[in-house]
């Protein structure tokens, strides 16, 4: 038995639901109001039997203890395992850890430490006058752990050597420089310090502002096996919960732009560190929310780095659009699609400066964003020379692509919108373009396959377990399968372990960003899945094999709730008209995954 299966065991999901909602009997489950939407009428259920909740309205989303306690407390699995482990009185193992990675944090803790005192000392005098003159308090000094470097060159050198840590580890955590003579010196000195987090909040490394004119203004820690500045957020570690709990991020540039946002209790807010969102940031949070604006700095630097990281980290005009590959799925199953947009903040006023003098503003700009495909279309536009038909020409081109990642409404839209900036007809610009339609999924994605048989040997023993690991174990092998699985529903895995395991790889593009994506519980679970012998190797049967999985996951869910309906009604007497309506949804579901079935 797996400690996520320990805790699972000693927890009754009807205890830990009532102590955030207060549970009315209904047969033989438990209803309330959803605790996560408004609604007069309860449709949240709970099922002592299964130790599942669903809500059945508009939620439409359940789980297990795990899920509902990571949506409640605004948790990720890890925490919400420590959590739980604790009420569940469940000790947790020690998890493996590279003893080196370990040492390196360490250090940067240390360093931390160092530069705090001297922050607080006499010779952080001017340091100081720095941060008060930029309206930072003393809570956000603590908060973020500023500190400052000392104006010799030895200082830290000095402090890690009294600590007993070596001038060779010094320099594996970037914090000693060593020149090509094998003389050490501090790598920073004389500069303002922010320590940078991963996102357990260990700190990986430091940013550090130059306080007189010394180039260049902002430096980091190098490169080293704890800190790459293409992984890490600025204040995620702090950020994550109110992401989660609103569903919405805010990502800017700079580190003091995070330090006012959260000051000014805007706690939802990360930076890029200065640069244009890398494919790695972006794995960290598309797990967190499904809305996201970016608030980059409104100068040149700033509208290029926002248009990089549209282009380069969601590719959202290059890949099809997650709603557009919605399938019908009708009522129960909304899902909401990854938002990206941008708050145009107004010259010469980055997110700090706006947050502190006008955060009426702030807060209007990020909460009416421009959509990515009007910025997209209107930075792009300034690239040509819109007078003659040549430069029309080679913006509708470049434009081209906002068009195909539109659904057949949106597409209408923008194609008017590009003739309209282009000045050219509407009827011009569809020639000009040739053809142009919306993206779809390929039409056999869900078409019922008969072979081969999948249903035998792997799935039989076990339909609560074995379907999900066999599914799980082929799309793992099968990274070209990501397309297809990008919008199926992650609460069709009722394992918490296998519906972490997919959601961070939808979001990874690679095994090594997985495995350090996932908690340490889940390593386990990940081994067992990718070194599972599977009985299909051929890319088409594998195809096949794929999508009568996911039918089956989906008849597995639907019979599910179908139960769970069903068992919300007192004994002896007929259903209520609304348990009635959503059971029909159920059956008008679960009657067209068995038709799709069955062929």
């Amino acid at each position: 038995m797996s400690e996520v299966d320990d805790v699972r065991a000693r927890l009754d999901i009807v205890d830990t639901v009532s102590a955030h909602v207060a549970l009315k009997k209904a047969g033989r489950n438990f209803k309330a109001p959803c605790p996560f939407h408004s609604e007069k009428t309860p449709s949240f259920v709970v099922s002592p039997e299964r130790q599942s909740w669903h809500c059945f309205g508009a939620c439409a989303t359940g789980g297990d203890v795990f899920s509902f306690v990571m949506r409640a407390e605004g948790l990720d699995f890890g925490e919400a395992l420590r959590l739980l482990a604790q009420k569940a009185g469940v000790t947790l193992l020690e998890r493996r850890t590279d003893p080196h990675r370990q040492d390196l944090h360490s250090i940067n803790q240390v360093a931390a430490r160092f530069f705090q005192d001297i922050l607080e000392s006499s010779d952080g005098n001017r340091a100081r006058a720095y941060l008060e003159g930029r309206g930072v308090n003393s809570e956000s000094i603590l908060q973020f752990g500023l500190g400052l470097s000392p104006r010799r060159w030895e200082g830290l050198k000095s402090h890690l050597l009294r600590h007993e840590l070596t001038v060779e580890q010094g320099v594996a955590a970037g914090l000693l420089h060593q020149d090509d003579r094998g003389n050490v010196r501090d790598f920073f000195h004389g500069r303002l310090m922010f320590p940078i987090h991963d996102r357990e909040g260990r700190i990986a490394g430091f940013g550090a502002r130059a306080l007189d004119d010394s180039n260049p203004k902002y430096l980091n820690t190098p490169a080293t096996p704890i800190f790459d500045k293409r992984s890490i957020l600025y204040g995620l570690h702090l950020a994550a919960r109110a992401i989660r709990s609103q569903s919405k991020g805010i990502v800017v540039e700079g580190y003091m732009d995070v330090i006012a946002a959260h000051q000014f209790g805007h706690a939802n807010v990360v930076a890029s560190m200065g640069t244009a969102l890398t494919e790695q940031q972006v794995a960290q949070l598309r797990p967190l929310a499904t809305n996201f604006v970016l608030a980059l700095d409104p100068d040149t630097a700033g509208q290029e780095a926002t248009l990089r990281s549209l282009t380069a980290s969601w590719r959202i005009f290059e890949v099809t659009r997650i709603d557009n590959r919605r399938r019908s799925v009708g009522p129960l199953y909304r899902r909401d699609p990854l938002s990206v947009s941008i708050a145009e903040l107004p010259s010469g006023r980055d997110p700090d400066a706006l947050i502190r003098e006008d955060a009426t503003e702030w807060e209007r700009l990020t909460g009416e964003p421009k959509s990515s495909e009007d910025f997209y279309i209107e930075q792009k536009v300034r690239d040509f020379d819109l007078e003659t038909a040549g430069g029309k020409a080679q913006a509708a081109e470049v434009l081209k692509p906002v068009i195909n990642s539109s659904d057949g409404i949106s597409q209408h839209y923008y194609m008017d919108k590009i003739a309209r900036v282009l000045d050219v007809s509407y009827e011009a610009l569809r020639a000009s373009l040739g053809s142009v339609r919306p993206r779809r999924a390929s039409s056999s994605r869900w078409k019922a396959t008969p072979a081969p048989e999948v249903s035998s040997s792997a799935l039989a023993d076990d339909p609560e377990h074995r379907l999900e690991d066999y599914t799980l174990s082929l799309l793992l092998s099968r990274s070209e399968f990501k397309e297809r699985v990008a919008n199926f529903p992650a609460e069709h895995f009722h394992k918490i372990e296998d519906r972490e395991v997919f959601t961070r790889w939808l979001s990874c593009t690679t095994m090594d960003e997985l495995v350090a994506s996932l908690d340490d519980s889940l390593h386990g679970n990940l081994d067992s899945l990718t070194q599972r012998n599977m009985a299909v190797t051929d890319h088409k049967e594998s195809e096949a094999a794929l999508d009568q999985c996911l039918l089956r996951l989906e008849e597995r869910h639907l019979r599910a709730l179908q139960e769970s309906l069903l068992a919300s009604e007192e004994d002896g007497g007929p259903p209520g008209s609304e348990i009635e309506a959503k059971v029909a949804d159920v059956n008008a579901e679960l009657k067209s995954v068995l038709t799709r079935l069955t062929g």
